[in-house]
């Protein structure tokens, strides 16, 4: 491993550090014990003191917000002041432990870049320039403007960018108005095909966590899953929990992550293959007979089907295709049948890969049922049922204004496809005339920014509500100022995916910064000034909370005393000889999905081959830092001396073909001619010749951060391309090619002896050319309509043309590799 080793490896020492577990096995980070009572006006009185630095401290519980598993926190206030965040050993999912992110997210109070009072834009837009102004003044103005966009194009002209807990009140008032063009980026650009897939199978998606039995299990497989490197606590400790007890790991994946170091077998998986191996693993199951019989005649249709459409997939035929030895793949099937149910077959979050990700996904979760481990122990555990109160808005009065969905993607969730309301804001004809963004920084987190960027341009007036200035406020008219997790409170949040179901609460530890205000009063002003006073009717937001915990005989001050309520155990589950009734038209697990075929996709997943990097191209692949919620984190100082940049992962083999070294500083250029760097390359036997690999989040180019600006390179600058799935709408990102340059964009080549050696062994064709079976669409060819879409290209960017915009790649095959 190269020097640059030194800076990324996550040893056994810190991977077990991360999830409190000893060297004796599985544990918790000790918790602080006795706590306190919070600083006047904060909250309610809580816990008796504790002792910080040799002070007393109050203690007040709340909700980590730095990722989605929302873990418990206690923060530790001293004369209004947090002087420290620990975990929560009350609460359920986390006990106690927090991440690296978690016990530094309270730097974020003291930012010296964080918006503090409402601003409005002067001169261009993407400047960055604004004047203060007041919270009267600024809301009046984005009533204004909200009220002469509907009355002139109805509420549907709104387009809602938005994410996390806080944005459930925007959401809710924008579905009020009868607003459908709504998008959520966690759904597009992340998790959407799995939700889809699953819940296409089983009736419900598998959960946000998902609802992984992991410590139960005996066997684990991931399937491009960074455990360890997302660093979600609960499911590290699980995970470790897992094989402490013996339990078999197994990793696919194009790179050698942390999980894979520590997995009995890593496959290293040809990209854009994933599910040929699951099929594959399915066709051993049914021809060998070992699946869960009992289990499939019982819950699940569409086995003879099943029967037939997984007849061609060989492991010999994957084995071609996934550059995975055939033996291994039915070695691996046989350990599936011989340890199951207790098998996770873990479904991931981030699953906008290729565009055909709702079918990946689909395939999983059959392989799951096959294997009986969805509702049992060491699969997947059932979804538990909360009732709350109402939300703070009632039904729409009227139908859905005109939605700018193309209707292509007929499983969309939160609303629609956010490059449909993208596209829906450019042209003469444009639909959205305004653009809401809410916690979200679209030139960061969706792919093709330059016709972001575009868009941007062209609608009538932004409106953003964050708490840094990021990119995305660069090109806002109106700024509006939100208190952090750790100064607000937010909806209740109801852990119905749990076997222990739960309520816990966020609310304010320290005093908004400035004129900062919480998302409830900010959406209430915005509703009450549009005359809909139906909506938030309670003057503040601990009595909406009240209305809310009501239906639990629970007030929010008993909720704030602890943080988290334990609700009555409900079994986790199913019971052994008795029908579910699961939530599909069926009543039972789909192997064959009629509902599906309606809408004129495969019922069952078939292979789809993908574009694969022509010799001297890599395609680029992105993962996550354990120090950084992707760009959320960039601007903390204390995370960022623990991680500062992002590094190149290259093959050892090809970096000597190109007679690259550890450390050496290059360029990256993708096929549309955008370029980013330097960078520098780390090099390392740990991940495939035809990939490059980096960490997303960095690489910020808002000045306005300064800590975060400029710190290594974005891989969203580079992903310029995207494939659609189908379904979903969702975008598949990892379809960009990339190759090393230099600062004046002429590539890297190799010594010619050494590129005379790598590119015979890059250019023999490759084993995916091999026969696909005869009901997949043959390599290339664009499926029928109402199939997988074509690419999802973006079109040429006004601000840059691309260098080979038909999509041809001109590579020098005599001059180097």
């Amino acid at each position: 491993m190269g020097t640059m080793d030194k800076k990324r490896r996550m040893d056994r020492r810190d991977f077990l550090k991360t999830v409190g577990v000893g060297a004796a096995g599985p544990g918790l980070i000790a918790p602080a014990a006795g706590l306190v009572t919070p600083a006047a006006g904060i909250g309610p009185a809580l816990r008796p003191e504790t002792r910080v630095a040799n002070t007393l401290a109050q203690e007040i519980p709340s909700l980590c917000d730095l990722c989605f598993w929302r873990c418990g926190i206690l923060a530790k206030v001293r004369d209004g002041a947090v002087v420290r965040v620990e975990g929560n050993p009350d609460h359920p999912r986390s006990q106690g432990r927090l991440c690296a992110r978690g016990l530094s997210g309270w730097r974020q109070i003291e930012d010296p870049n964080r918006l503090k009072f409402p601003l409005l834009r002067v001169g261009k837009r993407g400047d960055g320039n604004w004047k203060r102004i007041s919270w009267d003044r600024a809301l009046d103005l984005w009533a204004t403007k909200t009220q002469e966009t509907i009355r002139k194009d109805g509420p549907g002209s709104i387009g809602l960018f938005s994410h996390g807990l806080s944005s459930r009140f925007i959401n809710g008032f924008m579905h009020h108005l009868g607003n459908p063009n709504r998008t959520a980026p966690s759904f597009g650009q992340c998790r959407g095909p799995r939700d889809v897939g699953f819940g296409l199978t089983f009736g419900e998606g598998p959960g946000s966590p998902a609802r992984h039995d992991m410590a139960r299990s005996r066997m684990i497989v991931l399937l491009g899953s960074h455990i360890g490197e997302n660093v979600q606590t609960a499911q590290v400790a699980e995970l470790a929990e897992a094989l402490s007890r013996g339990a078999r790991l197994v990793v696919a994946d194009p790179r050698l992550s942390v999980a894979a170091s520590k997995a009995h077998r890593w496959m290293n998986i040809r990209p854009g293959t994933d599910t040929a191996l699951v099929l594959a693993w399915i066709h051993v199951l049914l021809t060998e007979g070992t699946y869960d019989r009992e289990y499939v005649a019982r819950h699940t249709i569409g086995l003879t089907e099943l029967l037939r459409e997984a007849a061609p997939y060989t492991p010999e035929w994957a084995a071609q295709v996934t550059q995975i030895p055939a033996k291994d793949i039915v070695a691996e099937a046989r350990e599936m049948a011989r340890r199951r149910p207790a098998v996770m077959i873990h479904c991931g979050r981030f699953s906008t890969w290729y565009g055909n990700d709702t079918q990946r996904n689909r395939a999983m979760a059959i392989l799951t049922a096959l294997l009986g481990a969805w509702g049992r122990p060491g699969g997947y555990f059932l979804r538990s049922k909360i009732s709350l109160g109402p939300r703070p808005c009632p039904a729409p009065h009227s139908a859905p204004d005109q939605s700018v969905a193309t209707g292509r993607h007929a499983f969309t969730q939160h609303g629609v496809a956010a490059q449909e309301l993208i596209e829906g804001s450019l042209g003469p004809k444009r639909r959205i005339r305004q653009w809401l963004l809410y916690a979200v920084n679209p030139v960061q987190s969706l792919p093709g920014f330059a016709r972001t960027r575009e868009a941007m341009r062209k609608v009538d007036f932004i409106t953003m509500v964050d708490i840094l200035p990021t990119e995305g406020a660069l090109w806002a008219d109106l700024i509006l100022p939100e208190a952090g997790y750790l100064e607000r409170y937010d909806d209740i949040y109801a852990v119905k995916d749990h076997p222990q179901p739960f309520v816990a609460i966020r609310q304010p530890v320290a005093r908004p910064k400035g004129e900062a205000k919480g998302p409830y009063w900010i959406v209430q002003n915005l509703a009450h000034r549009l005359g809909h006073t139906d909506c938030f009717r309670q003057a503040h937001v601990t009595g909406y909370l009240d209305e809310r915990l009501a239906p639990l005989g629970l007030t929010y001050a008993e909720l704030a005393r602890k943080g988290v309520h334990l609700l009555k155990e409900q079994r986790p589950y199913l019971t052994d000889g008795q029908d579910h009734g699961f939530r599909t038209p069926s009543r039972k697990i789909e192997l064959f999905s009629a509902t599906l075929q309606k809408k004129g996709y495969d019922p069952i997943p078939r292979f789809e081959p993908v574009d694969q990097p022509p010799v001297g191209w890599f395609r680029l692949v992105a993962g996550r830092s354990p120090y950084h919620s992707f760009a959320r984190t960039q601007n903390n100082p204390r995370l960022l001396a623990k991680d500062n940049t992002n590094l190149l992962w290259l093959n050892d083999k090809v970096a000597r073909a190109k007679g690259i070294t550890d450390g050496v500083e290059v360029y990256v250029q993708n096929t549309d001619g955008y370029r980013t760097g330097p960078v520098k390359v780390f090099v390392t036997p740990a991940v495939r010749t035809d990939v490059i690999y980096t960490v997303h989040g960095f690489g910020g180019q808002s000045k306005a951060l300064t800590q975060a600006y400029g710190k290594g390179i974005s891989d969203n600058a580079l992903t310029t391309r995207f494939r659609v799935d189908g379904p979903t709408g969702a975008t598949g990102l990892r379809v960009n090619f990339v190759r090393l340059v230099t600062p004046d964009g002429a590539e890297i080549k190799g010594a010619s002896k050494e590129c005379k050696k790598q590119r015979s062994a890059l250019q023999k064709p490759p084993p995916a050319e091999a026969p696909i079976p005869s009901h997949s669409p043959a390599p290339g060819k664009t499926p029928a309509p109402g199939k997988t879409p074509a690419p999802g290209k973006t079109p040429a960017s006004p601000e840059k043309p691309p260098a080979n915009g038909d999509n041809t790649f001109r590579v020098n095959l005599e001059d180097g590799c």
